[in-house]
């Protein structure tokens, strides 16, 4: 193992048989706190272009957050439910992904009336992560709430004529909802699996083809959210390894930011020029000595990077 150092950041090779592979480290010196905001799971960051405000969520505190980077003002909405995910609305405002399904909610009038049931008749579970293709159809999953872990939940589609589309059963937590910057990858991960898999994705359609292993990780580390960038790099959150990853089109190590906080959920490109790393990450299942340890555990984080965010997606309905 060699090691260099250049504008900061840490170049590490390792030469295994006849083939060097190589990725830049970025030391946790890099990465700064934005809002404290103490948040059980924070989870579904969302760089709202629109508003100039990072909308992230607190799961367990049933809470909708939001950061305005220009001025460093700090939002705060109380919510009647856990949600599991924040996105834009192509028609203005935010969906809300609440236990029972998705809401629309703005800054002026609030939560809006549900739009879409998601299980409502199941008391076990709720929805968790979720993102939009370039046409506008949400991806979202669901997941067991009671604790127990059971493979309840499912992976769905909801379709630009609004009909939900059950894609996936038996999932535990869905996590790693994303497309490549082409439309044509589709990411998924359900973290129990330790993996992160990959799809040719029919963007006419929706429709998935055969799914690869994108990325895989050992029992001890659990891939959670991600988000894409510009040249397709998939940024990846794993919880219990402080740290996030970059990983190129082909799945191969390309950067690793080390974290002041061992279980961080979800990253997300944006600012005014796309180049923040915004980072959420979870105080829930900590103790109390590593609470003291990791006083930044369960607030909005965030770092620069040189390569920007891909084009903003939006939910349609």
């Amino acid at each position: 193992m060699c090691d260099m150092l250049a504008n900061n950041i840490k170049i590490s090779r390792k030469c295994e048989g006849l083939h060097a592979m190589a990725h830049a480290t970025i030391g946790s010196a890099e990465v700064f706190g934005l809002h404290h905001a103490h948040a059980m799971t924070g989870e579904a960051p969302c760089w709202d272009a629109r508003a100039g405000i990072l909308w992230w969520i607190d799961i367990q505190g049933q809470r909708l957050l939001g950061h305005v980077p220009e001025s460093g003002a700090n939002l705060e909405y109380a919510l009647p439910s856990m949600p599991g995910l924040v996105v834009c609305r192509r028609r203005g405002g935010l969906i809300l992904g609440l236990e029972d399904g998705l809401y629309p909610f703005a800054t002026e009038n609030g939560l809006g009336a549900r739009l879409v049931a998601v299980e409502a008749d199941d008391p076990r579970t709720r929805i968790n992560d979720g993102k939009p293709d370039a046409q506008g159809r949400l991806w979202f999953g669901t997941m067991d709430k009671t604790g127990a872990g059971a493979p309840i939940g499912s992976l769905y589609r909801l379709d630009l004529d609004g009909t939900l589309d059950k894609v996936r059963a038996d999932v535990r937590i869905p996590n790693a909802i994303d497309f490549s910057p082409d439309g044509s990858q589709f990411y998924f991960c359900d973290t129990r699996t330790h993996r992160i898999e990959c799809f040719p994705y029919g963007s006419a359609n929706g429709a998935l083809g055969p799914a690869a292993v994108f990325a895989a990780y050992p029992d001890t580390i659990s891939p959670d959210g991600v988000c894409i960038d510009r040249e397709g790099g998939v940024w990846i959150a794993l919880v219990d390894a402080a740290r996030l990853e970059r990983r190129l089109p082909d799945g191969s190590l390309h950067t690793v930011v080390e974290l002041p906080v061992s279980r961080p959920t979800m990253p997300m490109l944006g600012g005014s020029d796309g180049r923040t790393l915004f980072v959420v990450s979870q105080r829930r299942f900590l103790s109390a000595s590593q609470l003291v340890r990791q006083p930044l555990a369960g607030d909005l984080l965030a770092l620069r990077v040189r390569i920007p965010a891909k084009e903003a997606c939006f939910a349609s309905l």
